[in-house]
Order: C-alpha cells, then sequence, then structure tokens
C-alpha cells in the first residue's frame, strides 16, 4: 500500500535543507513533490469546486504549482516546495502574489489540509462533515472500536488525551494509526451549517 498524503508532507518537510532536499528522480519517475501534489488534488477534491497541478507554471523536482478554487469561488495559486505548501496567488497560474496579503504570501504549512483550513471556511465544514460520517461510519460497522479508513489528516487534536488508555480497543490497523476508541462510544452528532444557510 502507498503512502498517504500526510505521510508524504511529512517525508517531504523533513528532506528540507538536507541533501536528500531535490530528490532527484530517474527519467519517467515522478519526484516526491508531485506525488505529493498528485495526492493532494486527490484527496481535496471534496472539498473545492476545483484543483488541478498548473500546466502552464514550471513543474520541477523541487517546484510545483497547484491551482484550487475553494468552495467560496475564491481562485489560489498553490506552490509547493520541500519547505511546504503556501498561496502564491489570488489567481490561479500566476506566480505573483498580493502586495496587501504578505502575510497571507509569505507563510508555510506542513500539508495541504492545513493551508485550505485557514483559507477556506467551507473547507473546514465539508471536512467536519467528512469526519462525522466517517466516525458514525466507525459507531455503526465497528463496534470493535476499530478506526474506519480514512484518507484525510485530522489537523490539531480532537479526540480525548487519553487514547491510550486501557479502557481503549482497537486493531493493529487502528492501533497503527494511533487512534483508537472505546467500545461504547456514542454516534457524535455534528451540526454543520453552510454559508448558503442550508442544514
Amino acid at each position: 500500500m502507498g503512502m498517504s498524503l500526510n505521510e508524504v508532507s511529512t517525508r517531504n518537510r523533513s528532506y528540507q535543507g538536507t541533501n536528500n532536499g531535490s530528490l532527484s528522480t530517474s527519467r519517467g519517475e515522478q519526484s516526491s513533490l508531485e506525488l505529493e501534489a498528485i495526492a493532494a488534488v486527490h484527496e481535496l477534491s471534496f472539498a473545492v469546486q476545483t484543483i488541478s497541478v498548473s500546466e502552464m507554471l514550471p513543474r520541477t523536482s523541487e517546484l510545483i504549482f497547484v491551482n484550487v478554487s475553494t468552495v467560496e469561488g475564491q481562485p489560489y495559486c498553490l506552490e509547493l516546495t520541500m519547505k511546504g505548501w503556501r498561496v502564491t496567488s489570488l489567481r490561479q497560474d500566476c506566480m505573483n502574489g498580493d502586495f496587501r496579503r504578505m502575510d497571507l504570501h509569505t507563510k508555510y504549512f506542513e500539508s495541504p489540509y492545513q493551508l485550505m483550513d485557514t483559507i477556506s471556511p467551507g473547507y473546514r465544514d465539508l471536512f467536519g462533515e467528512k469526519l462525522a460520517a466517517r466516525l458514525r461510519m466507525l459507531a455503526v460497522d465497528g463496534e470493535e472500536g476499530c478506526m474506519a479508513p480514512f484518507g484525510s489528516y485530522v489537523p490539531g487534536s480532537i479526540f480525548p488525551e487519553d487514547m491510550d488508555s486501557p479502557e481503549r480497543v482497537c486493531s493493529p490497523t487502528a492501533r497503527s494509526s494511533g487512534v483508537s476508541f472505546p467500545q461504547t462510544a456514542p454516534t457524535p452528532i455534528v451540526t454543520v451549517r453552510h454559508p448558503s444557510g442550508g442544514g
């Protein structure tokens, strides 16, 4: 099984500032940054209007650009390097940032999830809905206390601090992810209000 986006992101950030930073590839192989960008396109597609690797801007083993339109309709061009993810522009396929938003254009994020959480309230809502659905699936299907497969990184600590307490039971797969739930966990109820005023 391949690495998750979170694992690739963590690995790439650990290479920043080392001789392995460029991770040169032989002809026909994808760089680790390209793999991270492609994984981000797949994993974030549920919570954006559009997302794609830029076909117009430079693409090297050390630099790649991703175009995204948030659910709010705001376009962005994101840069991915070994330092992490950052917003380069409020327009797609553009490397020129708005000098009035230097705070946004100079901050690097460890993962695209952290970046999206910062720029898109709608992303946070959809991510919360996806997380709640996975937890409900766990409560229904996983009476053994196992974590359902979840391809997205959970930013911050939304789980109790005592995850490793003896009351917690999980399978080896769930244990390796570091997340477990009590056997008697109630189904969480999460209410998310969309900007459009619905539900």
